[in-house]
């Protein structure tokens, strides 16, 4: 049965830490009482407010946003029902793991991620740049992120052919490197990666994405060893290619190669 009204206040008004926090359980508790138990002196009973998937008054997740608890913090951006505005001011919360539900939260919308461009939290906004969901407008805002490493996570998961377009004619090599994982790079933007001038950007291309033998030849004969070091022990490559690799001037990769072939 639910608890009375008088009972609530009651329980809200309790000595021990446990009515209270069943005071900030009850379905049925009015505003009122909620309004006393946001400022309750408990960090468990708050918490336990922030947890609750049907609280809907803005002052009082206004209040859970910035409760000096850290628990009570991450409870209410971990909570599914907490709304965009909301999100909108943990976007500035002190502490990294409170900030970092937000690209994956589900009422993460355009208002929120618009926060998220504008956050001094580099890793906050590279973790919205990994989403490859992200819709086109901030994802064009990302483009121009001062930091490479945001753009670098927007150039291996965009879906949008202009923006990888874009960033595959990046200056940083990083960020060239981050297309390279891309696996909607189409088989042109591969032809020039693997005669990338970065050896950075000619590995990821073998490590992420299928390549034409062709391509796979010439970096058979890489001036990077470490990318024909990577192709002689990855199981995909061809025969053929393995046969170069197994004339190369580098006896380890040499050897590499035709442990590889003799494997097969």
């Amino acid at each position: 049965m639910p608890i009375g009204d008088s009972e609530l206040w009651d329980l809200a008004r309790a000595k021990t830490v446990k009515q209270r926090v069943l005071a900030a359980q009850a379905v049925s508790a009015p505003e009122s009482v909620i309004a006393l138990l946001v400022s309750d002196p408990s960090p468990a009973v708050r918490r336990t407010l922030a947890a609750r998937d049907d609280l809907h008054v803005r002052e009082t997740l206004h209040r859970l946003a910035h409760d000096p608890d850290l628990k009570t913090r991450q409870a209410l951006a971990a909570n599914p029902i907490c709304p965009p505005e909301i999100l909108v001011e943990l976007v500035h919360d002190p502490h990294w793991s409170v900030r970092w539900d937000l690209p994956s939260h589900p009422n993460t919308n355009s208002q929120v991620r618009h926060a998220i461009t504008e956050s001094p939290d580099v890793d906050l906004r590279r973790l919205m740049a990994e989403d490859a969901s992200l819709d086109y407008e901030t994802a064009r805002l990302l483009l121009s992120d001062d930091a490479e490493t945001v753009r670098a996570a927007l150039a291996a998961h965009t879906t949008y052919p202009d923006i990888l377009e874009t960033l595959l004619s990046e200056h940083d090599n990083d960020v060239r490197a981050g297309a390279a994982q891309n696996g909607l790079t189409t088989a042109a933007q591969r032809h020039s990666l693997a005669r990338d001038r970065s050896a950075l950007v000619r590995a990821n291309l073998l490590k992420f994405v299928p390549l034409e033998e062709d391509d796979l030849r010439l970096l058979a004969r890489d001036r990077s060893i470490n990318v024909r070091w990577w192709l002689a022990t990855w199981p995909s490559t061809p025969t053929s290619v393995l046969q170069i690799l197994a004339q190369d001037s580098n006896l380890e990769i040499a050897s590499q190669a035709t442990a590889t072939l003799r494997e097969r």
